[in-house]
């Protein structure tokens, strides 16, 4: 489901031209309105990028209802979507989009209740928040459901984003992801060079 083992997690617009630039295939869109998005998503994906956009998040529509999800599909038209709502998830599977649960584990009883609710929503994915739980944490995520484990929010290192992904996630997310891919070179015309992203250890 994932080229790439790290997705950035756009949040700002003005990250944008950075994300376009570099090799990051990809991308959690977090930010927009009904009628700024499709233009913004089909930039990035005639950049290459694979957009899942978080609907919870725009502005302007309800995203639970058939109606909404509708226009999302057809007219902003991302590859897939993220939600915390399995009403949105169900409508999104409904019309062929790929589907992302994200959910809060601040508890066991989250983590429970959350691991139900997955199992009978039955997203393509699903990610875990905050992204620097515990491995174990991870590793039991990955045991007792079948999708794929993303591991979200509050990376500030490559090492810890390799942690999650030691302990079994398919990927991780973050908006400072584009940092393991861009290495920033003082020439001339203060280009970036793009790298390619570490191997995971």
């Amino acid at each position: 489901m994932f080229e790439q083992p790290y997705i950035f997690a756009l949040t700002d617009w003005e990250m944008a031209d950075r994300c376009l630039e570099s090799n990051v295939q990809t991308v959690f869109l977090l930010t927009g309105t009904m009628l700024d998005l499709p233009e913004k998503v089909y930039a990035l994906q005639q950049r290459g990028k694979t957009v899942y956009l978080h609907v919870d998040l725009i502005t302007g529509v309800q995203a639970n209802t058939h109606e909404g999800m509708r226009y999302i599909a057809e007219v902003i038209a991302p590859d897939g979507i993220i939600s915390t709502k399995g009403q949105a998830i169900m409508q999104g599977k409904k019309l062929g989009l790929k589907t992302i649960q994200r959910i809060f584990l601040i508890d066991r009883h989250a983590l429970n209740k959350a691991i139900d609710t997955c199992l009978k929503i039955e997203p393509d994915a699903v990610e875990a928040m905050p992204g620097l739980i515990m491995p174990r944490i991870i590793e039991e995520l990955v045991a007792r459901l079948p999708f794929h484990i993303v591991s979200g929010g509050l990376f500030q290192e490559k090492e810890e984003m390799d942690l999650a992904l030691r302990a079994g996630a398919a990927a991780v997310s973050g908006s400072h992801v584009l940092d393991c891919f861009i290495e920033r070179e003082e020439t001339t015309n203060e280009s970036c060079r793009v790298i390619e992203p570490m191997q995971k250890l």
